[in-house]
């Protein structure tokens, strides 16, 4: 016997190809939809495979590699979101997961600058995530 709330979750999961594919969702929505799962809710992560953007993320705004690096990783770059959703999620999660490192002059993401970083993959991410935290990638 199939239960009302196993009845639910089977209907939500029918109608998701649609609500993705129907666009105009929120930037938070859109990160459930397309980052939550690997990254958890509120952006925890899975310590030693997936990391985690709170109190993180904003880490990266202290460059332009460092900008480029959130857009060039491969849940970044290679999600369904167009290059405009893909700013506004961005925009987001800097905003929600790391405020303190937002700083008020704070340039958002714009499509545009999505585009110009996606036409670049990242040959190894683990190795520019390092160096970016460690200071060895500048502009």
């Amino acid at each position: 016997m199939v239960t009302s709330r196993a009845r639910n979750l089977i209907a939500a999961l029918w109608l998701l190809p649609a609500v993705v594919a129907a666009g105009g969702n929120s930037p938070h929505v859109n990160y459930m939809l397309h980052c939550q799962g690997c990254h958890l809710e509120g952006g925890r992560g899975h310590p030693g495979i997936v990391p985690k953007m709170q109190g993180e993320i904003g880490q990266f705004l202290k460059s332009q590699a460092g900008r480029a690096y959130l857009v060039q990783v491969p849940g970044s770059a290679q999600s369904f979101l167009d290059d405009a959703q893909l700013a506004e999620v961005l925009n987001w999660m800097l905003r929600e997961f790391d405020p303190k490192r937002v700083a008020p002059d704070f340039q958002p993401y714009t499509a545009a600058e999505v585009t110009r970083y996606r036409a670049t993959q990242l040959a190894d991410v683990g190795a520019t995530r390092r160096a970016l935290l460690a200071g060895e990638l500048g502009d």
